[in-house]
């Protein structure tokens, strides 16, 4: 046992691994000594402690090494979000060792999580952020622990929330009672499906309003989800509203107040008309709706993928049910249909209805030709 007096309830605890010395100090009694060097061998035969290099706690890993990566090669928006999610688990897991973080913890931060009245789904995200923090801590070959993350389960909407023309109307009549400066962009993403973040980024070079196209393409403002440039037609109401906007900024929906893009969205002026309408719902509804209503005049979930800038699978799973009449047309897909039986005159006849017994057909040969007969098929009764 590699355990040496180090002075009055002080303990060095000595391990070697593949050549390397590792020393530690311990402050208490020998049998706190004990555990300890217990502890810290099966670590180091399950790799926690590789070449002399003990792992660093999460808290300095998050900021030394993961925070420049994250920054460096995610989206602005995305890192916004990032940020808060690193913060928050930083403030539980900041004290522990990559390789200290058990699955009881993992178990207690969604404890503490639900309990300060965060949801699930919330919760979900912040734990694929603590598994990208660990995957690239191992990525860098620094010692981690092996967790199998488990998520909450979420409860998905089984539809979503669409409105109808009355609504955008009653919407958009609003907008231009109280805050008359929503109504182009509020326009803008009920005729595209747009995202909000991609109607407050574009600018005048990516509008063509004689070929009636919208070009949503990556820029240092704002990243598409998919990271791939998109285009979209340009609908007669939109395009009136489009030529009627002054070109005093680069940007095509600027603020009223500086002229230049929202930094963020609107969302007071916004929520405002949207209650005086009687609404429920965001911008983000717009974009529902609109995968609403192209469908239900060109059912082609295919186009719609690449007009809204989603993978088709993603976008069969959250339009599909909107496709007119899309579960009617299944209705007689399958058609398996029950024989059709004579009603039963004889008692051998009744009987066999009653035992379930097919009646069969069978032909008894004569001098005088063929002459049909129908006998019920036997069954045996055990005795």
């Amino acid at each position: 046992m590699a355990i040496y007096k180090a002075g009055k309830n002080r303990w060095r605890v000595r391990i070697w691994h593949r050549g390397t010395r590792q020393d530690w100090i311990v402050n208490g009694i020998k049998k706190d000594a004990e555990a300890f060097e217990a502890r810290k061998r099966v670590e180091v035969e399950a790799g926690s402690v590789v070449e002399g290099r003990v792992a660093p706690k999460f808290s300095d890993f998050c900021v030394d090494r993961y925070k420049p990566h994250a920054k460096a090669h995610l989206r602005a928006t995305t890192w916004s979000v990032r940020r808060y999610q690193l913060a928050d688990l930083i403030e539980f897991f900041g004290d522990l060792r990559l390789t200290a973080i058990t699955p009881l913890d993992v178990e207690r931060y969604k404890e503490r999580r639900l309990a300060d009245g965060i949801k699930p789904i919330s919760i979900n995200n912040e734990l694929a952020v603590l598994q990208a923090v660990m995957s690239y801590a191992r990525h860098l070959r620094v010692p981690v622990a092996d967790l199998n993350l488990i998520k909450l389960p979420v409860r998905e909407k089984s539809r979503l929330l669409v409105w109808s023309d009355e609504d955008v109307s009653r919407l958009l009549e609003r907008c231009a009672l109280l805050s008359p400066e929503l109504v182009p962009i509020v326009v803008f993403l009920a005729n595209t499906g747009c995202r909000r973040g991609e109607a407050l980024a574009l600018t005048w070079e990516c509008v063509d309003l004689n070929q009636r196209m919208v070009r949503i393409e990556p820029s240092e403002e704002w990243q598409p989800k998919s990271g791939r440039p998109r285009e979209i037609p340009i609908s007669d109401d939109l395009h009136g509203v489009l030529q009627a906007l002054p070109r005093k900024s680069r940007h095509v929906f600027p603020a009223t107040l500086t002229g230049e893009r929202y930094a963020y969205w609107p969302k007071r002026m916004f929520d405002r008309a949207r209650d005086a309408a009687n609404l429920q719902g965001g911008p983000h509804t717009l974009r529902h709706t609109y995968a609403s209503h192209f469908l239900k005049e060109v059912p082609d979930l295919f186009l719609l993928a690449r007009v809204l800038g989603h993978s088709d699978a993603r976008v069969t799973r959250l339009y599909s049910h909107l496709l007119p009449e899309h579960l009617a047309r299944a209705r007689n897909a399958v058609r398996f249909g029950a024989p059709v039986v004579a009603a039963p005159t004889t008692a051998k006849a009744k009987a066999a209805r009653r035992w379930n017994v097919p009646e069969i057909e069978v032909t008894a040969a004569s001098d005088a030709g063929t002459v049909p007969a129908t006998v019920p098929e036997r069954r045996t009764r055990r005795r």
